[in-house]
């Protein structure tokens, strides 16, 4: 996904640009974090930023562009520190199985338990560690609903996540590997933005008992 990502703005044509350019990006995602999608203006980005107003207009016609580049830096951000070490995460888990172990009750009860678990502490470290990165998650997924500028984006940075959890499926033996997938996943942003707006429930019990309950429905028996 990293090189399908296009970014709309203005690009800067030296070191110096390029660091102005990439603070007004940083500025765009803190005001999103904290004050949502539609607190992003040019000048309240260039007052975080701490850089002129006509730098933020120059390098961003509009805050369409503005706030379609902050979502490809995020998401480049999300392959790196979220995606490829959860993914690493999971296919270590996953590779003390074999298919024709799974056939086996016990060990398929213990996938199940393990998989709960580790997706369990990977919510709550996200709430808990990251919660910048799930507040903006859910904020641009939400804006891809009404601007359709965001939604090629959206799909190809929800695809990342589904990719990952289909190829696991398949290695489980799902017969349908990537409705499975897309089918976990929902159920991570759900946990999520429940969780979001009710932090005193966030626990690893609360987590893993509605991954443990998704997992044994999804993962096959024999």
């Amino acid at each position: 996904m990293t090189s399908a990502i296009q970014y709309q703005g203005r690009k800067a044509r030296r070191t110096g640009s390029e660091q102005r350019r990439q603070a007004i990006l940083e500025a765009s995602l803190s005001i999103i974090v904290r004050e949502g999608i539609r607190a992003v203006r040019h000048r309240a980005v260039a007052r975080e930023a701490e850089v002129p107003l006509s730098a933020t207009t120059y390098y961003f016609k509009d805050i369409s562009d503005l706030i379609a580049d902050t979502f490809a830096l995020f998401a480049e951000r999300a392959i790196k520190e979220v995606i490829e070490p959860f993914k690493e995460q999971a296919f270590g888990l996953m590779s003390q199985f074999s298919r024709d172990s799974l056939r086996q009750p016990d060990e398929r009860a213990r996938l199940v338990r393990l998989l709960a678990q580790m997706m369990g502490a990977f919510i709550v470290d996200e709430l808990q560690n990251r919660r910048g990165h799930v507040v903006a998650e859910q904020a641009f997924i939400q804006e891809a609903v009404l601007d359709a500028r965001l939604r090629e984006m959206a799909d190809m940075y929800l695809a990342q996540h589904v990719e990952t959890l289909a190829m696991a499926c398949e290695l489980f033996g799902c017969k349908e590997p990537k409705l499975d997938a897309e089918l976990i996943f929902s159920t991570f942003l759900s946990i999520e933005q429940r969780l979001l707006v009710h932090p005193e429930k966030i626990s690893q019990e609360y987590a893993e008992k509605r991954m443990y309950n998704l997992m044994e429905k999804v993962l096959p028996h024999g």
